[in-house]
């Protein structure tokens, strides 16, 4: 793997974590910020079309979206491209096809919205130009609106960075888990702070990170469905940037991504899917309507007392209202809800306990010093506005997909994280990256790796400690998480993968199972 590292900005993921840790645990002293080089462009000169291979997704009860870029960096403007859809991977049993134009102002990419197809079944899809056939993928239609399936299994993560000494080995550890698709919850691609700029600069991002082999046959074998977070534009993104910039990084992503657009607000990636009657699935944007982010972690000082400011929102009035309604509206047996933060407050220090409300009556809510992670912590008026929704609705199964802090965290979401009595009215599950880190361990240098890793586990022991809502937390592994669903109940594998060994396979390091109408997590044992 080739690329640079891209810094974490202001967020908190696992290695700005670690390094906090080593400031207070080590004594070793916070790092500098990391370095900001631009990611360089791929030295292979590409004279196949298809060379960044081919993707399905959005998957709806009579057909998906397919993907490729059909065309060398240096080909003609326009090129005719062939695609099919075929029952058989043999392709004797056509379906469907047509012909499309892969243009230069689109950088020769190429959506399909496939129709016509049965519900609830694999296909096989291919594209063709210029004489050259691309590989074969797999489309999955869902179950038709009204029908029962008994089961649904995905998998999600996030935050696929191209490190030195890493390899995209969890991606190929999610082509066998047998998915019915893959939920990517963004940071899809890292971009440059300072030379990611303009379109074509977004372009050869998108083009470099699609070479990796793993990661295209990953997408061939199981259809994607995917939302951005701020790798895809620039660090720290929210509704403030640069529209110029954002625009173009929009585009990008646009022309790069298997999804289906909306006529009425092109630009809106908030989307749902049912799958049956089984689960509906909400796909948030939590990047593009948010007010910027608070640096203070701590809520009894100004300017983090603005944590609780009503007047600040992290999805915006319209995507909350979409949001509400949707959930409200839903008749499934579970709500899933894909975003790119954890919802689960994150404290480091909690700071309203019993005793100390004891001492002082007057103390502030939900004080503490909170992780800087730009997640719901930042906006927690927002966080209560749609909990307190879900419980005062009886809106009942709810599970959070969360992405972005390179970290696991599994527990439960109340309306008031800091009463006692308070009921559950929903779960939040969050993943590991993909490949984004280096060895944490090595953040902690000079202590010995076996000391390092206690120290890390201690963080992880004190995490649970300060936030009782948590059930269980990983501050080491990288990989995903594999969702197993049924009317009855929903299991979560947590899969680790490491990165750093390119013959590395998966391993299940926690599970978890959600019954139907329970009120807690209870932690399996592993098979």
């Amino acid at each position: 793997m080739s690329g640079s590292v891209v810094p974490a900005g202001t967020r908190v993921g696992r290695r700005d974590f670690i390094r906090l840790l080593a400031a207070a645990g080590a004594g070793t002293g916070i790092l500098g910020a990391t370095e900001d080089s631009p990611v360089a462009a791929s030295s292979a000169s590409r004279t196949q079309p298809f060379a960044e291979g081919i993707m399905c997704g959005d998957p709806v009860s009579d057909g998906a979206v397919i993907w490729t870029r059909a065309a060398p960096d240096d080909g003609p403007g326009d090129v005719e491209v062939l695609w099919e859809v075929a029952e058989d991977s043999s392709f004797d049993r056509v379906v469907a096809g047509g012909t499309t134009l892969a243009t230069s102002g689109a950088d020769r990419t190429v959506h399909v919205e496939v129709g016509g197809l049965r519900p609830d079944r694999w296909y096989h899809y291919r594209f063709h130009t210029s004489g050259v056939a691309s590989r074969t993928g797999r489309l999955r239609t869902a179950p038709v609106a009204g029908s029962s399936p008994e089961n649904l299994r995905l998998v999600f993560s996030s935050c696929q960075q191209r490190t030195p000494g890493t390899h995209y080995v969890s991606h190929r550890a999610i082509t066998g888990e047998d998915a019915d698709f893959f939920v990517h919850l963004g940071d899809y691609i890292y971009v440059s702070d300072s030379g990611t700029l303009a379109l074509s600069d977004y372009r050869e991002v998108h083009r470099l990170f699609k070479s990796d082999q793993l990661l295209q046959e990953c997408h061939a074998s199981l259809p994607c469905v995917a939302v951005w977070d701020d790798g895809e534009f620039h660090n720290g993104l929210d509704r403030t940037a640069d529209s110029d910039r954002i625009a173009a990084g929009r585009q990008a992503w646009f022309e790069y991504m298997p999804v289906t657009r909306d006529a009425a607000d092109p630009d809106r990636i908030h989307r749902s899917f049912p799958w049956g009657d089984l689960a509906d699935i909400f796909m948030l944007d939590l990047r593009s309507y948010r007010d910027p982010a608070i640096r203070e972690i701590s809520s009894l000082h100004w300017p983090g007392r603005s944590m609780h400011d009503p007047t600040r929102s992290l999805l915006g009035e319209t995507q909350m209202s979409w949001l509400t309604e949707g959930l409200t509206a839903s008749v499934a047996a579970w709500r899933l809800v894909g975003q790119q933060y954890m919802i689960m407050p994150w404290r480091l220090l909690d700071l309203d306990t019993p005793w100390i409300r004891r001492l002082n009556a007057k103390w502030p809510r939900n004080a503490g010093l909170y992780a800087p992670t730009e997640d719901w912590d930042d906006y927690q008026a927002d966080r209560r506005r749609l909990l307190s929704h879900i419980g005062g609705s009886g809106v009942s199964d709810v599970v959070f997909m969360s992405g972005d802090l390179h970290l696991f965290f599994a527990g439960t979401l109340h309306e008031d994280y800091d009463e006692p009595l308070s009921p559950t009215v929903g779960f939040d599950f969050c993943t590991g990256s993909l490949t984004a880190d280096p060895d944490p361990r090595t953040l902690l240098a000079p202590l010995p790796a076996d000391v390092a890793e206690n120290l890390i586990h201690w963080a992880e022991d004190w995490t649970l400690a300060q936030n009782p809502y948590m059930a269980f937390v990983d501050l080491l592994h990288q990989g995903y998480v594999v969702v197993d669903l049924t009317p009855e109940e929903c299991v979560v594998s947590f899969r680790t993968v490491d990165t750093f060994d390119p013959d590395a396979g998966a391993r299940t390091r926690a599970r978890f199972r959600v019954v139907s109408g329970s009120d807690r997590i209870e932690r399996l044992p592993l098979e």
